[in-house]
């Protein structure tokens, strides 16, 4: 093989690796973005609860004071 050839197939190669990595990094996010989509569900509050919450806030401020 001449120069140019092992040229081409080590270009060839970074490519492949190149590929691979960004799709390592592909699976990487979308676990992310499952991870925060399971814990937005588990931090939204109803006015309700928030309502309560404050409630005894203040209730606990008030007997500590």
């Amino acid at each position: 093989m001449t120069y140019e050839g092992y040229m081409l197939v080590l270009f060839g190669a970074v490519i492949v690796i190149q590929q691979l990595i960004i799709y390592l990094m592909y699976v990487r996010i979308r676990q992310l973005l499952h991870e925060v989509n399971s814990i937005a569900g588990r931090m939204k509050l109803t006015d309700t609860e928030l309502e309560n919450l404050i409630c005894r806030v203040e209730e606990f401020k008030k007997s500590r004071i």
